[in-house]
C-alpha cells in the first residue's frame, strides 16, 4: 500500500482536532447551531454539544493509531460524522435563511453554501479511503513508517501547500446584500432620527417600509416591540442567530457603535437564549432575546449578524447588512450623514422603554 495515503487520516484528524478543540471552547455556540440547524430533538441538547467535541478528539486521536483496530474504529467512526455533517449541511441547504454551520466552533466561515457543500463532500471521500486502508489491514503508523526520506519531503510539502491555500482561501468577506433591498446603507437615517432630517432627498432604490410588528425579551422576561423600542429614538438593532465568531466579534464592538451613535439607541438581539450566556457580561445593557427568530426572520436579516435601523417615524431606515466589517460600514455611513444633516434642534435621545431594565 502506498505510503501517499497515509495524507487521507492525517488530514482527518488535524481537520477533527481543529473542530474539537474549537467546539470544546464553546459548547454554548455549539449548542445553538444544533437548534439552528434543525436537528430532532434527541440530539439538539446541552449533553449533545458536550458530547460532539471529545468524540471528535477521541476519533482524530484512534486514526493516528499505530494499530490496525483502534484505527479501523476511528475509520468507521470518521466516516460516520463526516456523511452525518455532509447530510445536515445538504438538507439546510434549503432553509431560508439558511443557518450558520458551526462546524469549527468560533473559527473559520460559518455560512452553509456551496463551498461548504464541496468541502464536506471531500472529507467525505477521504473517510471513505481511510476506511479502505483500515479494511485492507494498514494503519496511519504503518504507513508512515514505510515512508524514505523522499516521502518526508513530499509530505512536508503538502502540508505547506495546505496551509498556502488556507490563508489565501479560508474565509473571505460576506457577499453584499443586492442594492435594490439594501440601497445606500444608513440612507434615510437622517430623517429617521427626530428634529434631524435629511439635507437632501437622492434619488435612491432603497424604500422604506414599515417596522414589522415584532416582540424582543428582557433580561428581566418583561417585553417591548419594535414599535415601543423605536417610539422616541431611532434604533439600530445588531442580529445575531448563534453564537459564532462574528457574534462575539460584534459583542466587543457594540461598545465603540454605541459611543460614535449618540442619536441612537444601539440593540443587540440575539436568537439563542443570551442572558445566561458567558459571552454576555451580565451588567450589559441594550441586549435582547429573540425566542424563536421571529424578530430576526420578519426582519429578514439572512447571514449572522445582521444589522436594521428602526426609524422613530415607524419606518425602516436602513438595512438589513450582513457581517461585522459591513455593519461597521453600516455605522460608518449612519454617522456621517447624521453629521451632515442640519441641526434644526436637538435630537431626542431619551432611553428605550423603562419597562425592561435592559434597554
Amino acid at each position: 500500500m502506498h505510503p501517499a495515503l497515509s495524507l487521507a487520516p492525517l488530514t482527518l484528524a488535524a481537520v477533527l482536532v481543529l473542530s474539537g478543540v474549537a467546539k470544546l471552547r464553546d459548547t454554548g455556540s455549539t449548542y445553538s447551531v444544533l437548534r439552528l440547524l434543525r436537528l430532532p430533538p434527541l440530539v439538539t441538547n446541552r449533553p449533545t454539544a458536550r458530547a460532539l467535541p471529545v468524540v471528535e478528539l477521541v476519533t482524530a486521536a484512534l486514526l493516528l493509531s499505530p494499530w490496525r483496530w483502534p484505527f479501523l474504529l476511528g475509520a468507521v467512526l470518521a466516516l460516520g460524522l463526516f456523511v452525518a455533517f455532509w447530510v445536515v449541511v445538504v438538507r439546510a441547504m434549503g432553509f431560508d435563511p439558511r443557518p450558520t454551520c458551526g462546524c469549527f466552533g468560533r473559527i473559520g466561515d460559518h455560512r452553509i453554501n456551496g463551498r461548504t457543500v464541496a468541502r464536506n463532500t471531500l472529507l467525505v471521500t477521504l473517510a471513505g479511503l481511510t476506511l479502505w486502508v483500515g479494511l485492507a489491514g494498514s494503519s496511519t503508523g504503518a504507513l508512515l513508517g514505510r515512508y524514505t526520506a523522499n516521502d518526508g519531503w513530499w509530505l512536508l510539502l503538502a502540508v505547506a501547500l495546505a496551509a498556502v491555500a488556507v490563508m489565501v482561501l479560508g474565509g473571505g468577506p460576506a457577499p453584499r446584500p443586492s442594492s435594490r433591498r439594501r440601497g445606500r446603507p444608513g440612507h434615510g437615517a437622517a430623517a429617521a432620527v427626530p428634529d434631524r432630517p435629511p439635507a437632501e432627498e437622492p434619488e435612491l432604490d432603497y424604500v422604506r417600509s414599515p417596522i414589522p410588528r415584532g416582540v424582543l425579551v428582557g433580561r428581566d422576561h418583561g417585553t417591548v416591540t419594535l414599535h415601543q423600542l423605536a417610539r422616541s429614538q431611532a434604533q439600530l438593532l445588531v442580529l445575531a442567530n448563534c453564537w459564532c465568531g462574528p457574534t462575539h466579534e460584534a459583542l466587543q464592538r457594540l461598545p465603540g457603535w454605541r459611543d460614535r451613535l449618540p442619536q441612537l439607541g444601539v440593540q443587540l438581539v440575539l436568537v439563542p437564549h443570551p442572558f445566561d450566556a458567558t459571552a454576555v457580561d451580565a451588567s450589559s445593557t441594550g441586549i435582547w432575546w429573540d425566542p424563536g427568530s421571529r424578530v430576526y426572520d420578519d426582519l429578514g436579516v439572512g447571514t449572522s449578524p445582521g444589522a436594521v435601523l428602526l426609524g422613530a417615524d415607524g419606518l425602516l431606515a436602513g438595512g438589513p447588512v450582513n457581517g461585522v466589517d459591513e455593519i461597521e460600514q453600516f455605522v460608518t455611513d449612519i454617522e456621517a450623514e447624521l453629521a451632515q444633516a442640519p441641526e434644526d434642534g436637538p435630537a431626542e435621545t431619551s432611553p428605550a422603554p423603562a419597562q425592561d431594565s435592559s434597554a
